[in-house]
């Protein structure tokens, strides 16, 4: 998350250095789609870093706030649960309500748990993904970075209103902060009431007016919150014969004390089951669900395929291994170009070596027989060649779509625009032209597809 939060505000914010081109080529060599993407942003990351000279990025202040906010919320919540544990002790009897003690410690927790699956469900309707939890965090973060705060607002507004696996994973991280408070608050609990058995003389207790029906409520209760363990450790849960000899008034308060290790076992087992566990259990999920949005990031905003393109305009012709063989080049709707004119092109600019070449109409759902027999035999990368007046983009969507079906995620879909001069040669697109092919192909959000246009050979 740190580097993202780096990467994030470097590209919006000053304009970036100028990359080693040595060093990029050589890394992405031989790499194309989502893995030299994704690879190439990393090495673009670590040059802006390596060639500022400034102490904290904003990554650094988001690391170093959360750790704080995530030290405060725990020191806080440890505290809290030893006071509340406290706050149950009867001093006058110097004993715990077990019914009570049962209902604040677990019976809460269990809500907020019920509470917050219901919140999950609903999630849509307060924000995208998990946008109430970045939202209150972002803010106490917020306040803590200072001086950089509007940088890193900025930065904050650009997760929360892309949404996707950013947002995505940045609520998954946030949520862990939050489970590793409620684990703190349980251990609180847990450690109060270690506490007050070994420092005070305490026992458990329960009365009510009905207490036939309590004590029988009690041992139901407090037989299926210990299904868990009870198994194995049967004398941790409670028996008929402790529950009666434990309400007040019905034995001595020196009996009370002298049973009081029946309780405990079970209560310390209670509140690790009920408590502690599903929050470690939620702690661990949040991990895991994080580390996977961050996996399938795709960069494929505006703004990230803008970057790789400008990365790649100077290294494409060096970077890949010797042209790939076997593309297939779909003329979209009759260019009338031919393979002769644009094999250098291809070679030079896209590094790949053209084969099939078939015309084509913008496909309808039949689709042309052998254009979709070619797809099928697996070529090594579709090229969709049109001219730059000529994007119809619900047509050309479609087009896309049918040889994405055919071919597979990862086979790389190059669009190449070039208009024709009245002699039928290839001539340069006008950066109209070229800016609306661009947004087109940015929009598809498709790490395996990148738009390039025709130029002439500089002597």
């Amino acid at each position: 998350m740190r580097d993202l939060v780096d990467f994030e505000s470097l590209l919006s914010g000053e304009k970036s250095r100028a990359p080693d081109e040595a060093e990029m080529r050589e890394s992405v060599k031989g790499l194309e789609g989502a893995k030299a993407r994704r690879l190439g942003m990393r090495i673009w990351l670590e040059q802006q870093r390596a060639l500022r000279s400034r102490r904290e990025f904003p990554g650094e202040i988001w690391s170093n706030s959360r750790f704080l906010i995530g030290a405060l919320i725990g020191v806080l919540m440890f505290l809290a649960g030893i006071g509340v544990m406290s706050g149950l002790l009867n001093r006058e009897r110097m004993g715990f309500h077990v019914p009570m003690l049962v209902g604040v410690t677990i019976g809460l927790q269990v809500l907020i748990l019920i509470i917050a699956a219901m919140t999950w469900v609903l999630r849509s309707r307060f924000s995208k993904g998990l946008g109430f939890v970045p939202r209150i965090l972002g803010w106490l973060i917020g306040k803590a970075t200072g001086r950089r705060r509007i940088l890193w607002r900025k930065t904050w507004e650009t997760f929360r209103l892309e949404g996707g696996k950013a947002w995505e994973a940045l609520g998954w991280n946030l949520l862990r902060l939050t489970q590793a408070g409620a684990v703190m608050f349980s251990l609180g609990l847990m450690a109060g009431l270690l506490g007050c058995i070994w420092f005070l003389e305490v026992g458990f207790f329960w009365e009510s007016t009905t207490p036939e029906w309590m004590m029988g409520k009690i041992w139901q209760f407090s037989t299926w919150l210990s299904l868990p363990w009870s198994w194995l450790f049967p004398e941790w849960a409670p028996t008929m014969e402790l529950i009666g000899k434990t309400r007040w008034n019905a034995a001595s308060k020196d009996e009370i004390f002298a049973l009081a290790a029946g309780w405990y076992r079970f209560l310390f087992a209670a509140i690790f089951v009920w408590g502690l566990l599903p929050r470690l259990i939620l702690w661990m999920l949040a991990v895991w669900k994080e580390r996977a949005a961050m996996a399938a990031l795709d960069f494929q905003a505006k703004r990230h395929r803008e970057l790789w393109r400008g990365l790649m305009g100077t290294l494409r012709v060096d970077v890949s291994e010797p042209p790939v063989d076997g593309v297939l080049v779909l003329d979209v709707g009759g260019t009338g170009l031919k393979k002769e004119q644009l094999r250098g092109f291809l070679l030079r600019r896209l590094r790949v070596n053209p084969g099939e070449w078939i015309e084509v109409a913008v496909w309808d759902r039949k689709g042309d027989e052998a254009a979709v027999s070619s797809i099928r035999s697996g070529p090594a990368g579709v090229v969709l060649l049109a001219e730059g007046w000529a994007l119809a983009p619900p047509r050309m969507s479609a087009l896309r779509e049918k040889v994405r079906s055919l071919a597979g995620a990862n086979t790389m879909i190059y669009f190449l625009v070039s208009n024709v001069s009245s002699e039928g040669r290839p001539l340069e697109a006008t950066e109209e032209e070229k800016k609306i092919w661009r947004d087109y192909v940015d929009s598809l959000a498709d790490a395996s597809a990148e738009v390039f246009f025709y130029e002439e050979e500089k002597s």
